[in-house]
């Protein structure tokens, strides 16, 4: 199916730039974006500009970033969309407490 969307010619411009050194085509993303509403029934991210949750999303995706760099550096494969959700589950999951 094609779609077509009206998109102010500076903004995709600099999408494009920024989807490009991700490795990612705008097609791409939106598709992303597109079944993370499905998936979730919602918009996947935090719209707000400094909001607690947005600060801490731009940190996590900075930190992201920064790894997915050194991946890249060292010769490694890129992250399948499963290992990226197994790391953000051990990230949330509970921290056990180890008795002394």
């Amino acid at each position: 199916m094609t779609t077509t969307l009206r998109i102010d010619d500076t903004l995709k411009r600099q999408c494009d730039e920024v989807l490009e050194e991700l490795g990612l085509t705008m097609t791409n993303a939106l598709t992303v974006f597109l079944k993370q509403v499905v998936r979730t029934r919602s918009i996947p991210f935090i719209i707000g500009a400094d909001s607690q949750c947005a600060i801490d999303g731009r940190k996590a995706w900075s930190t992201f970033e920064k790894g997915r760099r050194e991946r890249f550096a060292n010769g490694e494969r890129e992250w399948s969309m499963d290992e990226i959700c197994a790391e953000i589950k051990d990230l949330h999951s509970p921290i056990e407490k180890v008795s002394m």
